[in-house]
Order: structure tokens, then sequence, then C-alpha cells
């Protein structure tokens, strides 16, 4: 299915760019995000008239995720929990709603989709690096730490 972009895509093309794409992927993610348009006469003349503005507005958004990119570098969440006893394996898991949610409460506007950790849910003491994509060319990457919570227990 030919379409035209109004936005730029990853791995796909620019604002403006005619691409062919699958119809499934075109109805279902493409057309309801407002990202491409069908290359109709009237839709040609009206992407002509808005691609500067359109490339604008792309650019400007891409000036926002640098400026995140920017805040967020160094950033850093710290979970201490608790660990099975002689095991690096901690009791439950820091998931991507976990990681979401704190970095919602330090102030910063990245939703849970945006969030990218290869292994899924961390199960394990350690540092590991979550990939957040900000713009369809700019992601950073956000450390975060697993330590062993220095909760004392005692048995009885």
């Amino acid at each position: 299915m030919k379409l035209v972009l109004l936005k730029d895509v990853k791995h796909l093309g620019k604002v403006g760019d005619e691409v062919n794409v699958k119809g499934g992927f075109a109805r279902n993610h493409l057309l309801p995000s407002k990202s491409a348009l069908t290359p109709t006469e009237e839709n040609l003349e009206i992407i002509s008239k808005m691609k500067d503005e359109l490339m604008k507005k792309e650019q400007e958004a891409k000036e926002l995720a640098l400026a995140i990119k920017e805040k967020l570098s160094g950033y850093k969440q710290v979970y201490k929990l608790q660990v099975k006893e002689d095991s690096d394996e901690i009791f439950g898991s820091v998931s991507l709603q976990n990681i979401a949610d704190q970095i919602k409460a330090d102030n910063f506007d990245i939703e849970k989709k945006q969030i990218n950790l290869p292994m899924g849910a961390i199960k394990e003491l350690g540092t590991f690096h979550a990939n957040i994509s900000l713009h369809s060319e700019v992601s950073c990457d956000v450390e975060i730490v697993v330590e062993k919570s220095e909760v004392n227990q005692e048995s009885n």
C-alpha cells in the first residue's frame, strides 16, 4: 500500500516521503496515528502545502527529545530489594512499569512504551541499562541498579 509520510518514521522514511508498506501496518498504525496519508491528488496537494510546517514540527519534536536526553544524561535508578538466601536472585522483579513509574515520579514525561528493557523484567542483583526512545532519531540509556537491601532479618 502506498502512503505519504506526515512524520518521520524510524526505519521507514522522512516527512513527505512516499513509501510502500503492508496494508496491515498502514491500517493499524500509520493511518490511525496520523503519521501518513494515502497519495491521492488532494492529499498530495495538502502535503506539499504543509510540508514545510510538518518538517518544522518534526524538527521541534527532535529538539525537545534532545533536550530531554540531555536532562537524562547521568540519570540512574537504584532499587534496594531483598534477595533469596545464598543467591543474587531477588524476591519479585523490577519491571518496565516500576521503571516508568519512577521516571514519572522524577518529573520526566516518558511513557512505558518508550522504555525498552532488553531482558524483560530484572530478577537479580546488578547494574542494567534500559533504552528510552525519545524520538525516531533520538534515544538514550538509563542505568538501573539493583542492590541488596540492608534489612536485618532476625529468626524467632
